[in-house]
């Protein structure tokens, strides 16, 4: 039995949530001087999640800020697109007068009662001279001839429309829907030289769209009429002369 007298007296108990206090505030302590570091590191994170309803949102509605502006800050570094081929506009003079007498004035542009004729200042499509892309907006052969009454400096000259040459249409017979036993006759019935003789008819062997390249002054209306796709008739600027009558 033990002696009372002698026996050491015991420290008070701590009760347990005494002790987890004290553990956690050493724990914070401890922890404090990483507090900064870590918040640093987490509130940009914090932030990107809070725009991601609004960013969803933003996705959902079409509107996306600063791209829907055509004036944006991203519109100077963004060239053009650049077309496979592009035509000049009706009248226009021999390859090496045109790039001389054409000063890019615009007036061409401004009188193309159709928006046709194109003006690309930057000089990435055809070298900053005006153009026509027949796959975006053929030239229509207007009754007034504007573009080529409002060249001021001969650039374009005044031709009868029959004397236009801005290329020739091609056909591909493999795409064309006449070959597939389809009776269109989409081309044939834009066409601008629709008078005898006409610039496309049919075949009467095979019933398929030809072209008479002498009389083809290359609008492009019917490439534009064309509803295959690829297109079964595409213009060609400029081709070299060959047979009256190609396929």
């Amino acid at each position: 039995m033990s002696d009372p007298t002698t026996e050491k007296p015991r420290p008070p108990s701590v009760p347990g949530s005494e002790r987890r206090d004290f553990f956690n505030e050493a724990m914070r302590e401890m922890l404090r001087p990483f507090a900064s570091l870590i918040e640093r590191r987490i509130t940009p994170i914090l932030a990107a999640l809070e725009q991601i309803p609004e960013q969803a949102e933003r996705l959902a509605s079409g509107n996306f800020g600063i791209l829907d502006q055509p004036q944006s800050w991203l519109s100077p570094s963004l060239p053009p697109r650049i077309p496979e081929h592009c035509l000049r506009p009706p009248g226009a003079a021999p390859s090496n007068q045109f790039e001389s007498l054409c000063t890019r004035c615009g007036k061409c542009v401004e009188v193309c009662p159709a928006g046709a004729i194109k003006l690309d200042s930057g000089g990435f499509v055809a070298g900053g001279l005006p153009y026509i892309v027949t796959d975006t907006q053929p030239c229509v052969v207007c009754d007034s001839l504007a573009c080529m009454q409002s060249c001021p400096t001969g650039a374009l000259k005044l031709v009868d429309r029959r004397e236009i040459d801005m290329g020739t249409a091609v056909v591909d017979h493999h795409q064309c829907l006449r070959d597939q036993n389809e009776p269109c006759t989409l081309c044939l019935d834009i066409c601008p030289l629709d008078d005898n003789p006409t610039a496309l008819f049919l075949s009467a062997d095979t019933g398929q769209v030809r072209v008479r390249k002498t009389l083809c002054i290359g609008c492009g209306l019917c490439e534009s009429r064309c509803p295959t796709d690829p297109r079964a008739i595409t213009v060609i600027p400029y081709s070299p002369p060959v047979d009256p009558i190609v396929a």
